[in-house]
């Protein structure tokens, strides 16, 4: 039972964030995501691997609270209010190098959040031993928050200020892509890789917020949806494997899937090509469409940069597909004589069927996305 109720405790935390015009109201909803993530994380007590996770992420998270607070006290410093709007008004004379402080140490707790570098340290260890529907979980909902938070502070709270923290935010940026896709080259456990993968994307979507205005602003929406979609379709075919006893950690165990279980292979082969920007999937169209904004802004190297890594990602979210369709399954595999969850299988297959309806008629949901980034203009 108590496994429900954090999950909803969680789910709060993220929609009070998102909804946050105060930023003592956001930190006590990052601290009531934060708690509950901590104890879901290690919700499995009796595997030390959920263990040993949940310590690492207790730990680097009261660190990176840490710091979000003392970013608060510079900006309140600074401003004499926690009031977005307030702040905004006290800060559209110009820079103000206490404020600049407390919006850099922000930027450090919320970059942890959502993965970015050189603050991903804890993502790849949390997401390969916690449960897989808690990773999926984590690499969705949460950034998902995080970024919600980015968009407001700083393309509504603090644009005047773009010429401070723009060249800060696209090193960053870069930082976080190369490390996300390089290092996932050399991954052979499938949670490891989708953590990097995480990564790779949350740079992404960082420049989105470095294109800025309402353009800018509403990709980064849009893509949160597609990689929402996109992760639950991977992990959920992990989660759905798992549950039956078919082990599917390492690229050796789903050598083969895909005459064993066609129908998560093929979910799972949906979900690494849109994961790596192929066409006619979502993850195609939500790339596309930051790289748009970046060369209508003028940051047009960020697009060439976003561009080449997005080929590098290919060779690993490729190399997947391979070992399901074109390697052999090792001897000590026997194909299971039970059958997969219905609803498992049923969940991963709309996931699926959503990148690909996504990718061939994203039209009304772009118009979403730009209508709700109107609110926060």
């Amino acid at each position: 039972g108590e496994y429900y109720a954090l999950i909803l405790f969680a789910i709060s935390g993220m929609s009070l964030m998102a909804a946050s015009v105060n930023l003592f109201t956001f930190f006590l909803s990052l601290e009531v995501l934060s708690i509950s993530l901590y104890v879901l994380i290690g919700i499995e007590y009796q595997k030390s691997e959920s263990n040993e996770s949940a310590l690492k992420y207790f730990l680097l998270g009261a660190f990176a609270s840490g710091f979000i607070l003392y970013g608060i006290a510079l900006i309140y410093g600074g401003t004499g209010s926690t009031d977005f709007a307030a702040i905004s008004d006290q800060t559209s004379g110009g820079s103000n190098l206490l404020v600049l402080a407390g919006l850099g140490l922000l930027l450090v707790g919320i970059g942890f959040k959502i993965s970015m570098a050189p603050f991903h340290s804890w993502t790849p260890d949390v997401y390969q031993g916690a449960p897989t529907p808690i990773s999926a979980f984590m690499s969705t909902g949460s950034k998902a928050a995080g970024f919600a938070v980015l968009v407001r502070v700083f393309v509504s709270v603090f644009p005047q200020m773009r010429p401070d923290w723009v060249p800060l935010l696209s090193g960053l940026a870069v930082l976080t892509i190369a490390v996300g896709n390089l290092v996932a080259l050399v991954q052979t456990d499938l949670k490891r890789l989708l953590a990097y993968s995480s990564i790779a994307h949350a740079g992404y979507m960082l420049l989105a917020i470095v294109a800025g205005g309402p353009e800018g602003s509403a990709s980064i929406l849009f893509y949160l949806l597609i990689y929402t979609l996109m992760n639950m379709a991977a992990f959920g075919v992990i989660a759905v494997l798992s549950a039956k006893g078919d082990t599917c950690h390492g690229l050796t165990d789903i050598a083969g899937l895909a005459k064993r279980h066609p129908i998560p292979a093929m979910v799972m082969a949906v979900a690494m090509f849109s994961l790596a920007g192929i066409p006619p999937t979502a993850g195609f169209v939500a790339k596309f469409y930051i790289f748009t904004a970046l060369i209508q802004t003028d940051h047009i190297t960020l697009a060439i940069i976003g561009v080449l890594f997005s080929g590098v990602s290919l060779f690993y979210y490729l190399r997947v597909i391979v070992w399901m369709y074109m390697k052999d399954a090792p001897i000590s595999v026997v194909t299971p004589s039970v059958r997969l969850s219905i609803g498992g299988v049923a969940a991963i297959c709309v996931s699926a069927l959503a990148i690909i309806q996504l990718g061939i008629a994203p039209s009304y949901l772009i118009e979403m996305a730009q209508q709700a980034v109107s609110l926060l203009q």
